[in-house]
């Protein structure tokens, strides 16, 4: 690859990708919203049209947030996203048709229904009722992927990744996902001597994470190779909530009692993406060690915690 547009390239992933774009002097050109809102054709236009020089494009950009933010806008959610995705895909059609398009999905554009998500599941099947919106958005993404390939004969893949966890992630319960949660709940009760903390379930309950800076290296990995793709980039199997909550404690150094209750709603039992088509088509096996990671996010996040312990993702949520 010689130069890369990065769409979404001010978020959580967006930050981490750029950083390994430079650690591998690849050229690159990274923006978020207010530099140019993707939900505006002009501005979507204007980027593009900038940025020809590019042989891959990599769309993170979206409008999302984990814990119930996802069914309190619906709407939002919906009419934002659109936007944002086709603007994206008409732009690369119009101003760069020779570059590859690689987006990264989300897990919740998967059937609920299904547990061993293996690609050919993809449209098998209704979206879980909590993200219906947003999930709905990703796989109309891929759809559209899928469309643009066809009539126009372009190079778009899409990439789903597992829930991530690093630096300079949202750790704001109201819509953190799970691992950053986590971090955040055991960080504050260290630094106010709580006596416990509460898991939600017993913990048994298997799901997938990912360090994002194993994924970005990842994603840059199987880039060149991606050819009109649908790929899992995961670690091979799921983890118990136990297992992270435990790792995520240890490397907070809380001393306090860790307690599971079971009587709280946890959802499916084994839920996580399949890495067999990674592992057989491309020869990939992604690591799935939870503990340096998130030793590394929670050193980051003890030593920025007056600066990020209020910060909301969305100042009105």
């Amino acid at each position: 690859m010689k130069k890369v547009l990065v769409t979404g390239g001010t978020g959580f992933v967006g930050k981490h990708l750029q950083s390994e774009l430079t650690r591998r002097g690849i050229a690159h050109f990274a923006f978020g919203g207010r530099q140019f809102d993707l939900t505006k054709w002009d501005q979507a236009k204007a980027v593009f049209q900038q940025h020809q020089d590019v042989d891959l494009i990599l769309h993170l950009a979206s409008f999302q947030a984990a814990g119930e933010f996802p069914g309190q806008h619906t709407a939002e959610q919906y009419f934002v996203n659109t936007l944002i995705h086709s603007h994206t895909l008409e732009a690369w059609r119009k101003f760069i048709p020779g570059a590859k398009l690689i987006t990264v999905g989300a897990s919740c554009a998967y059937p609920s229904a299904a547990q061993g998500m293996t690609e050919d599941k993809f449209f098998e099947g209704a979206i879980h009722g909590s993200v219906y919106s947003y999930g709905a958005t990703k796989r109309m993404l891929y759809t559209g992927i899928l469309a643009y390939n066809d009539q126009y004969k372009l190079n778009g893949s899409y990439v789903v990744p597992a829930a991530m966890y690093g630096e300079a992630d949202d750790f704001n319960e109201a819509t953190a996902h799970v691992p950053a949660a986590l971090v955040g709940r055991f960080a504050r009760a260290v630094k106010s001597n709580a006596p416990e903390v509460e898991i939600w379930g017993d913990g048994s309950q298997v799901r997938d994470f990912m360090d994002v800076k194993i994924f970005v290296n990842g994603l840059l990995d199987i880039a060149p190779r991606l050819d009109h793709d649908l790929i899992n980039l995961v670690p091979h199997g799921g983890k118990t909530v136990k297992e992270l909550a435990l790792t995520v404690c240890e490397a907070s150094g809380y001393q306090g009692k860790v307690v599971f209750n079971a009587n709280r709603y946890t959802g499916a039992k084994e839920k996580f993406l399949d890495a067999n088509k990674l592992r057989e088509k491309f020869g990939m096996v992604i690591n799935g060690d939870l503990a340096p990671g998130i030793r590394r996010t929670m050193d980051w996040y003890f030593a920025n915690y007056e600066a990020v312990k209020d910060r909301r993702k969305f100042p009105k949520t």
